[in-house]
């Protein structure tokens, strides 16, 4: 790719509608490519959870995800050559860990000590975060677990499928009308935009880099005084 033109991918999904209307906001297309005063900005569509990997190897500047699949990608590539810019405040979820309404745990150290006493015999924890997933059962000595990769309705898995869930949500609805519970609350997610480490090196794109963060950061301040 040319050093001036930078390439930036989009999410689809739930964070598509709120992620075109703050880039409109700040005067940057959504679809198209068009030129900045200081750079040439081209932009895809693709799927969130691939942004960071997508990033990382390089054939992305700048990516908008949510801090959920940068913290998996980190997690299992500490090393990854991406960098957090800006926080934008949207698509905001909470990554929860989640069992059935019959287990008799309301907290992570309860459901622990049901592992301890023989309740489950090996853990099964189902999640789309595979090392988050990985990372949480390692913190909390969730001793003998296995980790089973989702790609969405991870609910159905439990609990024929899985013990224990390492989930998404904004209000907790769908859970609570599958009979489940969350048990612990990892952290809140919201859309980051991230960059490549190398394309921050390059003037002639970091320039261009700068450009994009400074529309942005304008059109966040706007919104937060409307």
């Amino acid at each position: 790719m040319q050093d001036s033109l930078l390439w930036m991918a989009l999410p689809d999904g739930h964070l598509q509608i709120e992620t075109r209307s703050l880039l409109e906001k700040a005067g940057l297309p959504f679809y198209k490519a068009t030129r900045s005063r200081t750079a040439q900005f081209g932009v895809k569509i693709i799927r969130p959870q691939d942004m960071p990997l997508q990033v990382a190897c390089g054939n992305f500047d700048l990516a908008i995800t949510g801090k959920d699949w940068v913290l998996d990608q980190m997690y299992r590539f500490p090393s990854s050559p991406i960098e957090e810019l800006l926080d934008l405040g949207l698509g905001m979820v909470k990554v929860v860990a989640v069992v059935t309404q019959e287990v008799p745990a309301n907290t992570v150290e309860e459901f622990r000590a049901l592992l301890k006493s023989g309740r489950f015999p090996r853990v099964r924890i189902a999640s789309e975060y595979v090392n988050i997933a990985d990372r949480y059962a390692t913190d909390h000595h969730l001793a003998g677990y296995r980790v089973i990769p989702t790609w969405g309705a991870t609910e159905a898995f439990l609990p024929e499928d899985a013990d224990l869930l390492i989930e998404n949500t904004q209000t907790g609805a769908t859970l609570a009308r599958n009979k489940l519970k969350i048990i612990d609350t990892l952290f809140v997610s919201t859309a980051r935009l991230i960059a490549n480490t190398e394309s921050l090196a390059i003037r002639q794109k970091s320039e261009g880099i700068e450009s994009i963060v400074k529309s942005l950061t304008r059109a966040l301040q706007d919104g937060s005084g409307d």
